[in-house]
């Protein structure tokens, strides 16, 4: 024969008898219900978030992206960009174009790349446009050109001479004072001009104040 613990006992007892202690162990085992529902929906909602992939740590733009700068974290959907990074292996040992901050969500436009270019471009074909390294010849204006900055390339020529326009329009994708170079998206006609201009002279950009 099964025996009951005390406390069941009494607590069945006051539910068959009506009055305050009734009323109080229905409301209790209401608000009891309540919350248990409640815990049920917040975890089956968590689980139903999609997996994203977040910084686990600052990291600097140039900066060849680790593992280890990296989690999968669930986010709400409505705060996942369309073009958020799911996976830690698709962004591990990519160069990252503008740094990010611990806790932001990692994007394909964040890593150098295809997606990168069409933005830049204005959605234009990336494969009509090329990354071309440059080393400047006056590294100092480097602090001054952010990720995304529209420039133009110039030859500095011998002294005196006239500066020469090399090229228009190139979008800054990653800005590297240490290094005194900057990596510029131009369209493939321009991209080979400042290659060769590059071998026969020192180059330096010209910010054009355009983001």
């Amino acid at each position: 024969m099964k025996t009951f613990p005390l406390q069941a006992l009494q607590a069945l007892q006051a539910l068959r008898t009506p009055g305050y202690r009734r009323t109080v162990a229905v409301r209790r085992a209401a608000a009891l219900a309540l919350l248990t529902a409640a815990a049920v929906n917040l975890v089956s909602g968590r689980a139903a978030d999609p997996q994203v992939v977040t910084f686990s740590r600052p990291v600097g733009a140039g900066s060849v992206v680790e593992a280890a700068d990296l989690e999968v974290r669930r986010l709400p959907a409505e705060a996942v960009p369309d073009n958020a990074v799911r996976e830690i292996d698709v962004a591990a040992g990519r160069i990252l174009a503008a740094g990010a901050s611990r806790g932001e969500v990692l994007t394909s436009t964040r890593l150098v790349g295809p997606d990168l270019a069409r933005e830049l471009a204005g959605g234009a074909p990336p494969e009509d446009y090329a990354m071309v390294p440059v080393a400047l010849a006056e590294p100092e204006i480097i602090p001054l050109l952010h990720h995304g900055a529209t420039v133009s390339v110039v030859t500095t020529g011998d002294e005196g001479a006239a500066p020469v326009t090399v090229a228009t329009g190139g979008r800054v994708v990653v800005a590297e004072a240490e290094a005194g170079t900057v990596l510029l998206l131009l369209h493939d006609s321009q991209a080979a001009a400042v290659a060769a201009a590059a071998l026969a002279s020192p180059l330096a950009v010209v910010l054009n104040g355009q983001a």
